[in-house]
Order: C-alpha cells, then sequence, then structure tokens
C-alpha cells in the first residue's frame, strides 16, 4: 500500500512538472513573440551604414521640472577599428517639447580621434518654466516661479599621456535670461521683469547675463566601456575659470571631482560614485552646484530644489540584465548641500529608488532609462532619459 501511494506521489509529481514545464513554454514563446516583434519595430527606425548606426526614435522623458516630454531621437554610434574594444563614438541628439511648457533642442558628442584623442561637445538651447527656492544652507526667499531661455555651448579636448591617463581643456560658453518672475509671497509691486519687488531672485545676478569659461582637466579611464562599463575606474578633476577678462558677466571658479567605479557581481554590476562640486566667487543661482537630478540624487526630483556654492554625494547602484534588451537597477546614495565645502553628518540627505532600462542600438548599451526614487527630505523623483546616471 505504501508503495502505491509512493507511486501515485511521483506520477502526481511528474504530471505537475509536466504542466508546469507546458506553462513555462508558453510563457518562452509569447516573450520570444514579443520580443521578435520589438525588433521588428525597431529595424524599421534603425539605419546601418558602413562606418556605424544611425537610428531615430520618438522620444519621451519625465520630471518634475519639465512635465511629461515628448519628441525625436536621432542618433549616430560609429566605430574605429583602430580604437580598443569597449570605445564607441556617440552623437546623440534630442528635439522635445513638454506639458510644462519646455522647448529643448540638443547635441551630445563624444568622438575618440584616435586612442590617444578625445574630443567632448554638448550644444544645447532650453526655454523652460521654472521653480527657485533659493540657496539650501539659506532658504532665504518664498518659492519663485520664473521662465527662462538659455543657449549654451562646451567643448573639451583631452590627450592622453599614458594608459588611460588624460590631460584635457575645457570651454563653456553662453547666454542665460530669466522672465516672468513671480513669487508666491507678492508685495503688490513689480520689478523690472514684471514679478513682485524684492523676490530675491535676481539678487544673484540673474536678470540675465552671458558666461563664458576655461579650465584645465585631469582624467583617468579604465572603465572596458565607456556607455555601460562592468569594471574599471573612470576619475575626473576639473578647475574652471568664468571670468570677465574672458567676456563673462559673472567672475567665479568651479572645482569639480568625481570619481566611480564597477565591480562585476555574477550576472550583476556593482557601480559606486563619489562626487564634490564647489564654486566660489560672484555665482548666479542657474550656475550653482546641484545635488538633485536625474544626473545625481535621483529622490530630488526637482534639480534647483537643493543647491548651494557646494555639494558632495556618494551613490551606489547594482546593474542587472533581466530580458532581450530590458534591464533593472536598484540604487542608493547620500549627499549633502552647503555653503562651503564641509561634511556634517546631520545634514545628509539619503536618497533610493529603483529603475528599468532599454537598450535603443543592436550592438552598443546605449540605454534609455526610467527611474523612480524618494529621499529623506520627503522629495521624489521619477526621471525617463537617455544614457545611465553616471
Amino acid at each position: 500500500m505504501r508503495i502505491i501511494k509512493i507511486l501515485l506521489a511521483l506520477v502526481g509529481l511528474i504530471n505537475c512538472a509536466a504542466l508546469a514545464a507546458q506553462s513555462e513554454g508558453e510563457a518562452r514563446s509569447m516573450l520570444d513573440k514579443l520580443s521578435g516583434f520589438g525588433e521588428l519595430v525597431i529595424d524599421q527606425l534603425t539605419f546601418p551604414t558602413e562606418k556605424g548606426v544611425f537610428a531615430i526614435y520618438p522620444s519621451g522623458g519625465y520630471s518634475s521640472r519639465t512635465g511629461l516630454e515628448f519628441g525625436i531621437m536621432p542618433i549616430y554610434s560609429w566605430d574605429n577599428p583602430a580604437l580598443p574594444v569597449g570605445i564607441v563614438n556617440t552623437l546623440t541628439s534630442t528635439v522635445q517639447i513638454s506639458t510644462k511648457g519646455m522647448i529643448e533642442v540638443s547635441g551630445e558628442l563624444e568622438w575618440y580621434l584616435s586612442a590617444d584623442r578625445l574630443v567632448r561637445g554638448q550644444l544645447e538651447w532650453l526655454r523652460l518654466n521654472d521653480k527657485y527656492w533659493g540657496l539650501w544652507s539659506a532658504q532665504e526667499i518664498p518659492e519663485t516661479e520664473y521662465r527662462s531661455d538659455r543657449i549654451m555651448g562646451e567643448l573639451s579636448f583631452f590627450q592622453t599621456f599614458g594608459k588611460g591617463l588624460y590631460a584635457g581643456i575645457n570651454a563653456k560658453a553662453g547666454h542665460y535670461n530669466i522672465s516672468s518672475v513671480n513669487s508666491q509671497e507678492t508685495s503688490g509691486e513689480s520689478d523690472s521683469t514684471g514679478g513682485p519687488a524684492n523676490s530675491g531672485i535676481t539678487s544673484y545676478g540673474a536678470d540675465a547675463g552671458t558666461f563664458v569659461a576655461f579650465g584645465p582637466s585631469l582624467l583617468y579611464d579604465s572603465r572596458n566601456h565607456v556607455l555601460a562599463p562592468t569594471r574599471g575606474t573612470y576619475v575626473n578633476t576639473t578647475v574652471t575659470f568664468y571670468d570677465k577678462g574672458f567676456g563673462s558677466d559673472f567672475s567665479f571658479t568651479n572645482y569639480l571631482a568625481d570619481f566611480r567605479c564597477f565591480v562585476p557581481l555574477g550576472q550583476s554590476v556593482l557601480g559606486f560614485q563619489g562626487l564634490w562640486e564647489y564654486s566660489n566667487g560672484t555665482v548666479p543661482f542657474f550656475m550653482m552646484p546641484q545635488l538633485g537630478g536625474k544626473e545625481r540624487l535621483r529622490g530630488i526630483g526637482h534639480s534647483n530644489r537643493v543647491i548651494d556654492n557646494s555639494v558632495l554625494l556618494v551613490r551606489s547602484e547594482v546593474r542587472r540584465h533581466l530580458w532581450w534588451r530590458i534591464g533593472g537597477v536598484l540604487f542608493a546614495g547620500a549627499g549633502q548641500a552647503s555653503g562651503r565645502p564641509e561634511l556634517k553628518v546631520g545634514q545628509l540627505i539619503y536618497s533610493g529608488g529603483a529603475g528599468l532600462r532599454f537598450r535603443l542600438l543592436p550592438d552598443e548599451p546605449l540605454n534609455v532609462r526610467l527611474d523612480a526614487a524618494v529621499s529623506s527630505e520627503g522629495f521624489h523623483g521619477i526621471f525617463i532619459s537617455l544614457r545611465e546616471a553616471f
């Protein structure tokens, strides 16, 4: 009798395993059909050339600063057979509008002229309805709404003088204009921009201004891939001088130190970043170092919400491929904004969240990312954007 029960139990287990295998097979078949359809759609938007790949995708995004974004995103990626594996030249651009009145036209270039020379460039025109809360260490004015117009360009040239070690020069120039200033606390009087008098926003020389800057940079890069590294180290230190002698309306100095490392963990990758930025002098608020936003602590959704003369942050992220072109990430970090370089543990802001990744190009890991995060200050952020946060 016991043997019969055991045999019946075994038969039941086999039937269950067969049903599970059938269900798994059906699920895999469905996933294969979905990925096949996705590849068919992407193929219609991707145009291989003799030297690289050109693609044009519909673009979208979201942040609390811009609202929902819609547009197109042309991308060109090309290889140079003389370059080491993992080095990719990319030219990405976007033309977008948003539900909060944003208009953006931008382009970003990363071009390795050879294994020894690197050129980076950026050009942007941005019109945006924005907000200002004052410096984080002071919070001296009420929340202020304004409209900004910005055009700016940046060009960097790097020359290697050792394995992975580069020295370079950076140049920046642009013009910033502010209008329609409107403070939540109005006095009934108006300033020259049409907003309330003494709103505080123009006390930082922010009505309008041209900025021009130059500075040296030292870069070390041992990452195995510039777009999605799985191992290696990246270190960038830059000093940028804004000076009226260059034709700039503002005079200040910006210091930046950025350290990143990546470690493989089986099928996952652990990324770590430590960053410090400090600006000293007559700094307009719109060029103050930012602690939050899509590039830094993502739990602070509006990049102007926490700004000051000095910011520092540390964070880590676990990245893992999930299925087809889709990956997932978990991340956490902490940072501080202050009037001068200092560390006060009691003033740290903590941030954490998760995200999804979608690889755009067939052979290179250029990702669109969707991230959602919260912070210890009660802020939150949701972002859809191109490339990794670091």
